[in-house]
């Protein structure tokens, strides 16, 4: 279905209206003048401007409204996931090039891990990954690597708030399990899960360093059927995981000259 045959939301038309009125406007606005400029009833607009305000995408000023600090936190949200995409791309592509297998680059949000970037592996059955797929830091070998990197309090911290939940017979289900497989990681220098989020899936994956100026946390993962992975392999992969941690420091260092 071709996006052009898809039926508009009108709410949706008015609230991404209302806001580049706003973005345009060279004062702030006032209820009148968004009426008047939206072609709404003042009634309507007053229930959009409360859910646009509670959400910080609005802020009122004596004169009316402007636009809020939410959408400044999306657009540097969106630049930081630009500048570490970029930058370690190059990294992410020799890994899936040497390795033969599904790769991706992962950004922490919060609690889980969102794929940024992603390169599909060559053989006929591999793990696909897409841009936007997101998973428990506990569940899969990105998130794992990188609550290894963070400090024990932090992770305390994670573990009072966090509720495990089953996807696979394998999935992990305790704090304890959890402290187990962070000092492995920290021990080997890279997360792994087993089966634990995806059936039939085994994953490894190395933290990538901090930016400067950026406490964006992120990790470059493979993603291997379980029927492929032998101890022939995981000696090809912990070798290559090596040798991009110091590139990726190399690169991180990089950045900040």
């Amino acid at each position: 279905m071709r996006m052009a045959s898809l039926k508009k939301v009108k709410s949706a038309e008015r609230t991404l209206d209302l806001l580049e009125v706003l973005a345009d406007a060279p004062m702030p606005l006032n209820t009148s003048a968004l009426a008047e400029a939206l072609d709404i009833p003042k009634s309507s607009l007053f229930h959009l401007l409360g859910t646009l305000e509670d959400r910080g995408y609005i802020a009122p000023k004596k004169r009316g409204y402007v636009l809020g600090p939410k959408l400044g936190e999306l657009a540097a949200t969106l630049n930081t996931r630009s500048d570490i995409t970029s930058l370690f791309r190059p990294l992410l592509n020799e890994l899936s090039a040497t390795i033969n297998e599904t790769c991706s680059l992962n950004i922490r949000k919060d609690d889980t891990v969102e794929v940024v970037a992603t390169v599909a592996g060559r053989h006929a059955l591999s793990y696909t990954m897409q841009l936007g797929d997101v998973a428990p830091l506990y569940a899969v070998s990105a998130g794992k690597a990188i609550l290894a990197k963070c400090l024990d309090h932090e992770i305390e911290a994670y573990l009072e708030r966090l509720t495990f939940e089953k996807f696979t017979p394998q999935t992990i289900h305790s704090p304890e399990r959890l402290w187990r497989d962070i000092e492995r990681s920290r021990s080997e220098g890279f997360g792994y899960v087993e089966e634990e989020f995806t059936p039939g899936i085994v994953g490894l994956a190395i933290a990538l360093p901090q930016l400067p100026g950026d406490p964006s946390q992120a990790a470059l993962n493979i993603a291997i059927p379980s029927a492929r992975f032998d101890a022939q392999k995981l000696t090809q992969i912990r070798q290559e995981l090596r040798i991009l941690a110091s590139k990726a420091s190399g690169l991180a260092g990089q950045s900040s000259i």
